[in-house]
C-alpha cells in the first residue's frame, strides 16, 4: 500500500523531510500527537504484499513490488529519548539519542547498506503507537520495481517471496492441460490389480464375438466402438463395471451378464439393437437413429435419458403394450413452442401408468432437474399439505390446546404456518413459469449463491458460482444480468490477485452497461494493480462522472495520480 497520502489517526504520524539525505528526528513520549487532517482513505483492498524476512535479528520487513516496509520495535525503557533515521540512496540508519540512551545505544544502531537502490524523496518513516508498544516503521520506495530477496547486502538471502494477502497469481492452465491432468488422475485411479480397467472392442466388421471372463481384465469397463455388422454377446458368467456402445452401425449386442453400475450408454449409433436380459436401470442414449432396445423383463428398466434421438424404440418381453418410441421429430411436433434442440435439450422416458412417457427435462432455479408434470404435481402436493397444516394448526389454536400455549409458542406455530405458505407459493410459481422465466431464475440462483460466498470471503467459490451463472447467459434478454455478474466476478478476481482476469471482466461489464459505475470502479482497481496508472485515472474519472460523491473513487483517483506522476518521473530519470 502506498503510504504517501495517509496515516492512521489512531497510531501514526508520518514524518518526511525533503532533504538529501533524508534525515528525521522524533521525540518519544508516553503518547503521540496527530494532525487533525490525518485520516486514512478507505478503498477495496487489492492483494499486493509479499513476504520478506528478519534483518539483524530486530528489524522485520515485508514488501510490495514498489516498496519495502521495515518495522523496528522501540525498547520499552526508552521514554524521552529521540529517534533518528537517516535514509540514503543505498543505506538506512536508525538509532536513539538522549539521556537514557547513551553512547551504547548509539553504537548499536539498526541498518546498513541496502541490497538495492531506493528513491530518497519517496521514502519516509514514522513511529507507530499501540498501547504501550512503539514501533518505528520505515517505508522505502524501490528505484526499480520488483521483489527483493534480502534487505541489507549483508543479510542472508530468503526463499522466493510469497504473496501474503491473496493467492499467488498464476497463468491459468489451458483446457488441454486440464484435460491431460484429469486423464492422468483417472488413469492412476484405474491402476492396480483389484481396480477397474478399460477394455474396448474396436473397428471390427462382420464378426460374431462371444466374450468370456478369460478375454477381459478383472472388473472391465467395456466399450464397443466403431464396429459394423457385428454381433456381440456378453454371457451370464461375465461381469463388467460399465458398458458403452459408440459410433457403431448395424451392430447387435446381447447383455446376459451383470453390469455393476446398471448403466448402458449408446452414442452416435445407427440401426443397432441391444437385447437385455439383466438389470440395466438407466439408459443414456445420444445422437442415435433407428436404435432398438429390448428388455426381457420390464422390472429391469427404470429410465432412459436421451438427446437428439430419432426412431429409438423401447420394448418389453413381458409387457408388450408398455413399449414406445422416442423421436425428436415427433416431440417437436407435440411441443412446437419449445424450439427443441438436438444438441442441448434432454428428455427422460419412463413407464407412467403402464405406458412409456417421454418428457422434456427442465431445471428449477436451484438447478434441480425435473419435468413440468413433476413440478406441477409437487406444487399441488405442497399446496394440499399446506392447507391441511393450516386447518390443523388453526383448529389447535382455537381450541383448549391453544389456550395452554404461551405467546412465544404461538408465534413459533404461526411462523411455521407462514413458512409452509411461502413454500407452497414458491412451488406453485415455479411450476407455472415459462421456459424463459425458469432460465432467468437459474441465473439468479447462481448469482445469489455467488453473492453469499463472496460475503463469507470464499472468493474462489464465488468466482466458480458466477462462472456457472455466466454460462447460462446465452441470450440478449439477460445481457444486463450478465454485466452485473461479470462485475461481481471481477471483484472476486481482485481479491484473488488475478488482476488481468478482473480487468477483462470489468471491461466486458462496462461494454454491456457503459453507465455501470461499479464496473468502471473495478476496472480502475484492476488497472491500478497492473500499474497502468494513466488508464486507472481515466476509469476513476468515469466513476466520478456517474457518481460525483463516490468517496472511494475520489481517494483512488488521488492515489492513481500520485502513482502516475511517480512513474513518469522514474521513466524520465
Amino acid at each position: 500500500r502506498d503510504r504517501l497520502a495517509a496515516c492512521d489517526s489512531r497510531s501514526k504520524l508520518l514524518h518526511r523531510l525533503n532533504t538529501r539525505p533524508c534525515v528525521g528526528l522524533w521525540k518519544l513520549t508516553g503518547s503521540a500527537a496527530f494532525p487533525a487532517c490525518a485520516k486514512r482513505s478507505v478503498m477495496i483492498h487489492v492483494p499486493s504484499r509479499y513476504s520478506g524476512g528478519v534483518s539483524q535479528e530486530v528489524a522485520s520487513w515485508t514488501q510490495t513490488r514498489q516498496e519495502i516496509e521495515v518495522r523496528v520495535p522501540v525498547p520499552d525503557h526508552l521514554v524521552g529519548e529521540r529517534v533518528k533515521c537517516n535514509i540514503e540512496a543505498q543505506r538506512y540508519l536508525l538509532y536513539w539519542e538522549g539521556p537514557g540512551a547513551g553512547e551504547k545505544l548509539r553504537l548499536n544502531e539498526v541498518g546498513g547498506v541496502l541490497s538495492a537502490i531506493v528513491v530518497i524523496d519517496n521514502s519516509l518513516w514514522s513511529v507507530e503507537t499501540e498501547g504501550e508498544k512503539r514501533t518505528v516503521v520505515i517505508s522505502l520506495r524501490k528505484a526499480v520495481p520488483g521483489l527483493w530477496h534480502r534487505l541489507l547486502a549483508a543479510d542472508p538471502a530468503v526463499e522466493d517471496p510469497k504473496l501474503l494477502d491473496g493467492l499467488e497469481r498464476a497463468q491459468p492452465r489451458s483446457r488441454d492441460e486440464l484435460l491431460k491432468d484429469a486423464k492422468a488422475r483417472a488413469g492412476a485411479a484405474l491402476d492396480g490389480p483389484s481396480k477397474a480397467k478399460p477394455h474396448s472392442i474396436e473397428g471390427r466388421e462382420g464378426e460374431r464375438i462371444e466374450l468370456s471372463p478369460a478375454d477381459l481384465p478383472e472388473l472391465p469397463v467395456l466399450s464397443v466402438r466403431r464396429c459394423t455388422d457385428c454381433t456381440i454377446v456378453l454371457p451370464a458368467s461375465l461381469a463388467v463395471v460399465k458398458l458403452s456402445v459408440e459410433g457403431c452401425t448395424r451392430v447387435g449386442v446381447t447383455v446376459n451378464g451383470k453390469v455393476l453400475t446398471e448403466t448402458l450408454e449408446v452414442w452416435r449409433c445407427e440401426e443397432c439393437a441391444v437385447h437385455i436380459t439383466t438389470r440395466l436401470a438407466t439408459l443414456q442414449v445420444d445422437a442415435c437413429r433407428g436404435l432398438h432396445l429390448f428388455y426381457q423383463k420390464r422390472a429391469h428398466f427404470e429410465q432412459m435419458v436421451s438427446a437428439g434421438v430419432y426412431a429409438v424404440s423401447l420394448a418389453f418381453g413381458d409387457a408388450p403394450s408398455c413399449g414406445g418410441v422416442a423421436d425428436l421429430c415427433a416431440l417437436r411436433a407435440s411441443m412446437p413452442d419449445k424450439g427443441l434442440s438436438a444438441e442441448t435439450d434432454q428428455f427422460i422416458s419412463r413407464l407412467v401408468d403402464g405406458a412409456l412417457l417421454t418428457e422434456l427435462i427442465i431445471r428449477l432455479s436451484n438447478d434441480y432437474p425435473t419435468t413440468e408434470r413433476e413440478a406441477a404435481d409437487f406444487a399441488k402436493r405442497t399446496r394440499v399439505n399446506g392447507e391441511k397444516l393450516d386447518e390443523a394448526v388453526g383448529g389447535m389454536l382455537s381450541c383448549g390446546v391453544g389456550g395452554k400455549l404461551d405467546e412465544a409458542e404461538r408465534q413459533r406455530v404461526l411462523a411455521l404456518m407462514r413458512e409452509q405458505a411461502e413454500h407452497a407459493a414458491s412451488a406453485q410459481a415455479q411450476s407455472e413459469q415459462s421456459a424463459e422465466a425458469r432460465h432467468a431464475a437459474r441465473i439468479g440462483f447462481k448469482k445469489t449463491a455467488g453473492n453469499e460466498a463472496f460475503k463469507a470471503s470464499e472468493y474462489q467459490q464465488a468466482a466458480v458460482l458466477y462462472t456457472e451463472a455466466l454460462s447460462l447467459c446465452t441470450t440478449d434478454a439477460v445481457r444486463d444480468e450478465e454485466a452485473i455478474i461479470r462485475c461481481n466476478r471481477a471483484a472476486c478476481f481482485l481479491k484473488l490477485g488475478r488482476y488481468s482476469q478482473a480487468r477483462e471482466d470489468a471491461e466486458a461489464c462496462v461494454a454491456i452497461k457503459p453507465e455501470h459505475a461499479k464496473g468502471h470502479f473495478r476496472l480502475a482497481l484492476a488497472l491500478q494493480a497492473e500499474e497502468r496508472f494513466g488508464e486507472a485515472c481515466h476509469a476513476f474519472n468515469r466513476v466520478l462522472t456517474l457518481e460525483p460523491r463516490n468517496k472511494d473513487a475520489t481517494s483512488g483517483l488521488r492515489m492513481a495520480e500520485v502513482q502516475a506522476e511517480r512513474k513518469r518521473r522514474m521513466e524520465a530519470a
